[in-house]
């Protein structure tokens, strides 16, 4: 009996450590709107398997937020990697201002990977 409680609560500690992780903005190495293109670009550090899917990008009110769902498992050294998606798949009008709620870093070898 104490072993089964034991295993429920490590099970449930752990998916409250993997929803919060699911809800943390990401770290960004840059954002590059292009109004031409009708398109917004992320800059992010990938360990070599960071996939454009990987990320959800959502705008409530005037605020954006990117948020990786998918961890990047791969081994290789830290880099950056862009990725570029619509401003309608992004949920952002061109014509009227907003706020990307995410940190920004300089050096993707911080960015810390999850």
């Amino acid at each position: 009996m104490k072993s089964f409680l034991i295993v429920c609560l490590t099970v449930f500690f752990s998916l409250l450590t993997f929803k919060s992780y699911c809800n943390d903005p990401e770290k960004l190495l840059g954002v590059k709107l292009d109004f031409d293109k009708k398109e917004i670009t992320i800059i992010v550090a990938t360990n070599g398997c960071t996939q454009k899917n990987d990320f959800k990008l959502e705008m409530k009110k005037d605020t954006l937020t990117i948020t990786r769902i998918k961890r990047d498992e791969c081994k290789a050294m830290p880099s950056e990697i862009s990725f570029s998606y619509s401003l309608q798949e992004a949920g952002i009008n061109p014509n009227k201002p907003f706020v990307i709620k995410n940190s920004y870093l300089c050096n993707p070898f911080m960015a810390g990977i999850k």
